[in-house]
């Protein structure tokens, strides 16, 4: 089984290099419309510039796997703001995708928590709004359905979780095909398990992406490992994709740590390989990025039977 294992959205060994920088409606509505979206506009340049160097190191440090960030064009989304993401960025979002392709480099983005398919009509709204953005700017990098994906959670409880998730389901033939193709849904760490997540990802078709350290805070009946050949089945011969992260403390469970433990993964991947997998692709949630998921690497090659063959690339 291949394993590959990437990082999101900044590399901290490349100095003073962010793909976020922000540009808020408050500076916006300072100088006149023109000027202002210009100036918008640039930092979102500056943001793909941020982001062409990372996948440059990416592909130096063999890690094909990446979470674009979902801060990348400011503004971008706001009713008064209007910027043509695919028109205005076309030259460099073309370049970015055509790298990622010619090093096989899986992208992927993961709008915040507020991007609900099963809250009130406004709230799904703006949703499919923040949803069509990214989608936006994956269409410009060229990048497919078939491996580069948006993933979100079920969404709130709302008092009644069983009908909240039904909504999520009802309200999914809204969204439109391009970005439904892309979709995935994540078990979050407080309301919906990785079992009631894939009950919803079974009833609508939309692949699981499990999220082992959501699964620890949040645990179904069942041990999240236990769903893994219902999970897989989920994302229909395309390589499967999990979240990992490592808890900071007992105290502080759900927040992230600077790295990852391999030893909870490790049991997780060899149930892949017995479960026949080919590929598994693993997304490394950590607050040190780009060395927690080289770091993870080196730690799983140490172990018998796992080889590395790349940066971010492993054999088991």
């Amino acid at each position: 089984m291949e394993v590959r294992i990437g990082y999101v959205s900044q590399a901290l060994a490349i100095y003073h290099n962010t793909p976020s920088s922000t540009f808020t409606y408050k500076r916006f509505k300072e100088g006149p419309y023109e000027e202002s979206l210009e100036k918008a506009i640039e930092v979102g340049r500056r943001n793909l510039e941020a982001t062409r160097r990372i996948l440059y190191y990416n592909a130096a440090h063999g890690i094909r796997l990446y979470r674009l960030s979902s801060s990348l064009i400011p503004l971008a989304t706001h009713p008064d703001v209007h910027i043509g993401i695919k028109e205005v960025y076309r030259e460099q979002l073309a370049e970015l995708g055509a790298f990622a392709r010619r090093h096989d480099i899986r992208l992927s983005m993961h709008p915040n928590q507020f991007t609900l398919l099963n809250g009130s009509d406004a709230v799904v709204d703006a949703a499919l709004r923040d949803l069509e953005y990214h989608a936006d700017i994956l269409d410009g990098m060229g990048m497919g359905s078939d491996c580069c994906i948006i993933n979100i959670h079920v969404g709130g409880a709302y008092g009644d979780k069983t009908a909240s998730a039904e909504r999520l389901v009802s309200n999914l033939p809204r969204v439109p095909e391009h970005i439904l193709q892309r979709l995935t849904l994540e078990n979050d760490d407080k309301t919906y398990t990785a079992e009631e997540t894939l009950s919803v990802c079974r009833r609508s078709g939309v692949p699981m992406m499990f999220d082992l350290h959501h699964d620890w805070c949040n645990p179904s009946a069942r041990p999240g490992i236990d769903l893994l050949p219902q999970i897989a089945e989920t994302w229909k011969g395309r390589p499967m994709k999990v979240h990992v992260s490592s808890p900071k403390n007992d105290k502080d469970f759900r927040s992230h740590a600077d790295y990852v433990e391999a030893g909870p993964l490790l049991v997780f991947l060899k149930a892949c390989k017995e479960e026949g997998l080919e590929r598994l692709d693993v997304m490394v949630e950590a607050k040190r990025k780009d060395y927690a998921c080289l770091k993870l690497a080196g730690d799983l090659s140490s172990v018998r039977g796992i080889k590395r063959l790349d940066g971010g690339i492993l054999s088991m």
